[in-house]
């Protein structure tokens, strides 16, 4: 077992207070008594300041961040993508909004991955619909999945399809295996807010030539918890492998996990949605039982 740096309870209590303060100004969405209670999960003092790195480095996104990133896919990255495609062209952002906003006179439509399991598309549909009840574009745009064969290729010319995070690339790949032949004749422009570079790789671009995909973020290895990259100065001289034993034998004696224990790939991400935790990421997030405490929602 490593050396506890002289001043590990100082950071712990620096990281507890920091949670706290992210729930009181609502940035969190989440209540003091769930992360007080997923604090309990930790007994040690290696399992402490295991868990106030882990604070460290939890990349949280609450609704507003998201719609920022969405806003982002509207206002950038579709209109590139309209103008390079020569798909339609934009007078100005102004009138795009508002076109946007009438619901007609645009050939597009947006949707999101889902009808792959029970969780996939949670994000991305929730995302859509906040959206759309803003007022930032009218529901006449929207598309379910299964309606993509019913789609007029006269009217419509592009598909955006919006996903919380491409993560391994798994569901995304078995959504178009699903959906790519509805798909054939429009363009397909997949914007996950975020992606990995696991998951970036993993696409097939000869397979799918009318995918387009433009994710917002782009996460590489350095985004692993188990990664020096990112690591707080107070842990710059401890060993991952005994910070990884720290975690994995607290994981295997106090949950009934079996498999994935640092995320789907072991990507190991601290990477949270308010509405969902990405399966890519530590499962001490989402993960509940008589002996663990969930902190944010699966």
């Amino acid at each position: 077992m490593f050396e506890l740096p002289d001043e590990w309870e100082a950071f712990y209590d620096d990281m507890s207070e920091r949670a706290k303060q992210y729930i009181k100004i609502k940035y969190w969405d989440i209540s003091e008594d769930d992360f007080l209670l997923w604090l309990q999960n930790f007994d040690t003092e290696h399992q402490k300041f295991l868990a106030a790195i882990i604070i460290y480095r939890i990349m949280y996104r609450n609704i507003n961040p998201m719609l920022s990133m969405f806003k982002y896919v509207t206002d950038i990255i579709l209109p590139n993508i309209l103008d390079e495609y020569k798909i339609y062209e934009i007078d100005s952002l102004d009138s795009f909004h508002n076109q946007l906003k009438s619901g007609y006179g645009l050939p597009i439509k947006f949707s999101a991955v889902e009808n792959i399991d029970t969780q996939t598309g949670k994000s991305g549909s929730t995302i859509i619909r906040e959206f759309a009840r803003k007022g930032s574009f009218h529901n006449n745009f929207k598309v379910a999945a299964q309606n993509f064969k019913d789609i007029d290729r006269n009217q419509v010319k592009i598909i955006v399809i919006f996903d919380d995070i491409m993560g391994t690339g798994e569901q995304f790949n078995t959504f178009l295996e699903n959906y790519h032949q509805d798909l054939e004749g429009l363009i397909c422009l997949y914007t996950p807010l975020t992606a990995t570079s696991l998951g970036l790789a993993s696409f097939n671009t000869e397979k799918y030539p009318n995918v387009i995909i433009k994710p917002v973020e782009l996460l590489d290895e350095n985004y692993s918890f188990f990664n020096k990259k990112f690591m707080p100065k107070i842990a710059e001289n401890i060993n991952i492998d005994d910070l990884l034993q720290v975690y994995e034998d607290l994981v295997k004696s106090k949950t009934k996990l079996k498999s994935n224990l640092l995320g789907r790939k072991d990507l190991a991400l601290t990477y949270i949605f308010s509405v969902s935790t990405p399966n890519n990421s530590l499962p001490i997030f989402s993960y509940s039982d008589q002996n663990w405490n969930s902190i944010f929602p699966r």
